[in-house]
């Protein structure tokens, strides 16, 4: 089970998968509207409701950002690469995946999956092991968006971009410098967008499967964005390209 916790998590939760949610924990203080949705679609799913304080609340979700609510949750459902690519060109799109290289920090991971979700990608690949992996802190990271997108747990991320390859989706990983700038290659293909972790970037087995490295150009003696600026930086421009050309 997880307990997720803050207002939009909870919400996108119980309209996405109701099912999944085993109990809702509400402030008895607050009167926001959005608690009051929250708690007429608990009501119409049959949900059970408790109410708790705010320090209750705390305790429960181990974070004084739960906006009081929580939910206690079954796992986030996880889903097959392959059956992601069948759906997506069955639907004639063309792919667009977020591949996150073992990037560790929770609220880097959340705030990537909201860009992902807000730029049309299909799908976020991560590995098993060194990764955020889907938790509660990474939900409230997304907003919620997490609820709305394929998220694909794979073993080897190496051997996964060997696989997209293999179905003729492009590999383009990113590097602070010496890449092809983002504005010089057309983003507007089959595409899985590689993202690495927070300090070293992507691993070297990982960097020598991509099919092109990308940078995003910048006038400054910085010589780098964090990883969740710099995702949503390309993936916007990649959106941008697909909509002057869908």
């Amino acid at each position: 089970m997880i307990t997720l916790y803050g207002i939009h998590p909870v919400l996108e939760a119980l309209k996405k998968r109701p099912h999944a949610i085993k109990s809702i924990h509400l402030s008895r203080q607050s009167n926001d509207k959005n608690l009051k949705q929250i708690s007429e679609l608990a009501r119409q799913h049959s949900i059970n409701m408790r109410t708790s304080t705010p320090q209750d609340l705390r305790q429960l979700t181990n974070s004084s950002q739960h906006q009081g609510v929580a939910a206690e949750t079954e796992p986030f459902p996880l889903s097959d690469i392959d059956d992601v690519i069948t759906r997506v060109r069955s639907e004639q799109q063309r792919c667009f995946m977020l591949v996150l290289d073992c990037v560790q920090d929770p609220q880097n991971t959340g705030s990537l999956i909201r860009s992902a979700v807000c730029c049309g990608a299909q799908a976020v690949i991560f590995p098993k092991d060194r990764a955020a992996g889907l938790t509660a802190s990474v939900a409230k990271a997304s907003a919620g968006a997490i609820e709305h997108i394929s998220m694909c747990r794979v073993v080897n991320i190496a051997a996964t971009l060997e696989e997209l390859r293999r179905n003729n989706i492009w590999v383009a990983g990113t590097v602070p410098q010496d890449g092809q700038s983002i504005y010089d290659f057309d983003l507007n293909i089959d595409l899985a967008l590689v993202i690495g972790g927070e300090g070293p970037g992507m691993r070297r087995l990982v960097r020598e499967k991509c099919d092109i490295l990308l940078s995003v150009p910048m006038q400054s003696a910085f010589e780098s964005l964090n990883a969740a600026v710099a995702g949503a930086v390309v993936m916007f421009e990649a959106l941008r390209q697909r909509s002057i050309n869908p």
